[in-house]
């Protein structure tokens, strides 16, 4: 999964990609704060990175970037992101995902 590195209220996060909801019609972004003051590291914004599940988030040019409280760090509910995914025609329920007839 490719995510991108945001500025929010002055400090760098890493923002994943768009994914739908297993049980609800919504679409999330989630959002890992990494502690980092953007004026700091201006440059990083906008770059390519992924996590590894171990706190680390490793960019294109194999730049590593711990996040916040390492593998323990939690997403920043204020900063995640949601939409609603709209019931298409003749679909009765949403189900792994997906709206189904």
């Amino acid at each position: 999964m490719e995510s991108e590195i945001v500025e929010r209220d002055g400090k760098l996060f890493v923002l994943d990609p768009w994914q739908n909801h297993f049980s609800k019609p919504i679409k999330y972004r989630t959002c890992w704060p990494t502690g980092i003051l953007a004026s700091q590291y201006k440059h990083l914004v906008g770059q390519k990175c992924r996590t590894n599940g171990t706190g680390v988030a490793i960019l294109e040019d194999k730049t590593w970037i711990k996040l916040e409280h390492g593998p323990d760090t939690t997403p920043d509910p204020d900063q995640c992101e949601e939409r609603q995914i709209a019931k298409s025609p003749g679909c009765h329920e949403y189900r792994n995902g997906r709206w189904v007839r």
